[in-house]
């Protein structure tokens, strides 16, 4: 237990430390005190919690915020009693910390429409991917009013029998409780696509949309990605290929609201170019046979 809060009981404590953890997405308005002293015990609280994690006072990085948040809240789970499995559950599914295994995979018809007559295939790497993946990244609750939420990417590196055809599955959900709903999936080849230094599954979509994605603009800003933006999005826009002619492109994000305002928000905005992309993966596909990786079903029921 964070021995700040030792004199407290069990529920102001868990109280205190789940509000020190939203007081960290706020810090330029701050969150009003609930008792007496609350801002002192708060100060002490996230100084206990950097001690355990070893991070310096000074380190206000991003990561570094959400590590801090993440040991707040998991203190928090541990006073709260008595034991409920199931919200338990619920409270790693929000932070995005739940086993992956663990959610129900939902795939949108956007995403099945994409690889067609191919997606049979394609729906059992997607689900490897999500339930075995390689590399995986999560954006936890609206702590921030910038950044995006609830969101999670997996990666997955699948082997075939010519190396050059090799390729990552990148794939992006939401979450909603203990269900994933799949929003982008996309092979990247290394043969098509410049990947080094390349570190989180962000960085693998940023680079994807680099090659097969059409320039938009957002905020006033251009670009091929981008993590998160404010404001209204079209579904589609109109590009002028290098032929001369206009092209109708979807964008494909994931639609959100600002959680004190309801202005309209959209993270991980790309509009890809799918003739492009659907060339590409006609020349690189290969068949079930011919790819070296086994692929993970779904959990069993349990009795």
């Amino acid at each position: 237990m964070i021995t700040s809060l030792k004199t407290l009981d069990r529920t102001t404590a868990a109280g205190l430390l789940a509000r020190a953890a939203l007081s960290l997405g706020y810090q330029d308005n701050p969150v009003p005190p609930f008792i007496e002293g609350e801002e002192k015990i708060r100060s002490a609280v996230i100084n206990e919690a950097r001690q355990k994690l070893g991070v310096d006072s000074s380190d206000n990085r991003p990561e570094t915020i959400a590590r801090i948040a993440d040991l707040l809240d998991n203190e928090s789970d541990k006073l709260l009693a008595p034991p409920d499995t199931k919200a338990a559950l619920a409270r790693l599914a929000e932070r995005g910390d739940l086993p992956s295994d663990l959610y129900e995979i939902e795939i949108i018809p956007n995403v099945i429409q994409i690889y067609g007559k191919h997606f049979p295939l394609e729906k059992e790497i997607i689900e490897t991917t999500v339930r075995a993946p390689t590399l995986e990244q999560h954006f936890g609750p609206p702590r921030k009013p910038h950044e995006p939420a609830m969101i999670s990417l997996f990666a997955r590196t699948f082997r075939t029998r010519w190396p050059l055809k090799d390729f990552v599955m990148l794939v992006a959900a939401q979450r909603d409780g203990f269900r994933l709903y799949v929003h982008q999936a996309w092979r990247i080849y290394s043969s098509r696509v410049k990947l080094e230094g390349v570190k989180t599954p962000v960085d693998w979509l940023s680079r994807f949309a680099d090659v097969y994605g059409a320039e938009i603009e957002v905020e006033g800003k251009k670009g091929h990605f981008f993590l998160f933006a404010r404001g209204h999005i079209p579904n589609t826009i109109n590009v002028l290929m290098a032929d001369g002619k206009q092209q109708a492109i979807s964008i494909s994000r994931f639609a959100q609201k600002d959680p004190t305002t309801g202005i309209d928000q959209s993270a991980l905005v790309v509009a890809i170019d799918l003739i492009k992309y659907g060339r590409m993966f006609d020349d690189l596909r290969v068949k079930r046979k011919d790819m070296l990786e086994e692929f993970v079903g779904p959990p069993r029921a349990t009795a």
